[in-house]
């Protein structure tokens, strides 16, 4: 068990800025209901298959652990591990929820770190929806996760898409992050109000507020939360993320890409070599 990993310079630098997830979603997993995490399956065999029996899997930044516990009830053998300490609790609090499967491990560690990550091995699947963008080195990431990825793998990852409005974003962020945590329930507060009106505005209607979640098992003040902290906050456009990759021997299988402020495009490829 790894519970100390190491600091890399960019971790480093960027931890000062660094947002608890798992403080996030701690509170999440305390309201918890059946529908999110059966969304969460459904939305795992999409993009990897129903049946994931004697599949190695690694979650990268396993965050509630929801990915997690969705490829261990399709049949695979999960590793999760995040760099938060609460994030960490939330995957492993999820698990013990779960009935503390065996074919469930759950580690702290950091996708930076390349003495934690050489120790892993490499897997069937590689996991990593939401985070790289957050580890404040995306392409050290891209770069490490990929390595995990066994000849005929999968890498499976969200990035967010760069528009022309990322800028705007992470000032928004920063702006965000520097607030006492009063000024951070009102910023939110704000910032929900205009989403609300937006949704009224453009889409004439409200939108689900409460006991609606989306097809990963978030519900809507949660996600507002996560976006307004996630620092440290880069982003990427498909054409780049290709270029890594291909290099590397990954085909892209499947893409999903996301016009607009923190959307995520998200990717399958498989490893050729």
């Amino acid at each position: 068990m790894h519970d100390e990993p190491s600091q890399n310079r960019s971790h480093t630098v960027n931890s000062r800025r660094r947002f608890s997830f798992g403080s996030n979603w701690q509170k999440y997993l305390d309201d918890l209901p059946p529908e999110a995490t059966d969304a969460m399956r459904a939305y795992v065999a999409e993009w990897l298959g129903a049946d994931l029996t004697g599949l190695r899997v690694v979650d990268v930044g396993s965050g509630q652990g929801l990915t997690s516990l969705s490829v261990t009830r399709l049949g695979g053998e999960v590793l999760s591990f995040d760099l938060d300490p609460e994030s960490v609790a939330a995957t492993r609090r999820l698990r013990e929820v779960a009935g503390s499967p065996t074919s469930w491990l759950v580690e702290h560690g950091s996708i930076l770190d390349t003495s934690f990550v050489a120790g892993l091995g490499t897997f069937d699947v590689v996991i990593s929806w939401g985070v790289l963008h957050h580890t404040g080195a995306i392409w050290e990431a891209i770069d490490a996760a990929a390595g995990l990825v066994a000849p005929g793998g999968r890498l499976w990852i969200a990035l967010y898409h760069r528009t022309r409005q990322s800028g705007r974003s992470l000032r928004t962020k920063r702006l965000y992050g520097s607030l006492p945590r009063p000024g951070k329930l009102l910023f939110r507060g704000a910032y929900a109000a205009a989403k609300i009106a937006k949704s009224v505005v453009v889409r004439r209607r409200l939108p689900a507020l409460r006991g609606a979640y989306d097809t990963r098992g978030m519900n809507w003040w949660r996600d507002i939360e996560d976006w307004l902290g996630g620092l440290p906050y880069e982003v990427s456009s498909p054409g780049e993320v290709l270029d890594r990759l291909r290099p590397k021997g990954f085909q892209l299988e499947r893409l999903r890409d996301a016009i607009g402020e923190s959307g995520n495009d998200v990717y399958l490829f498989r490893r050729s070599t």
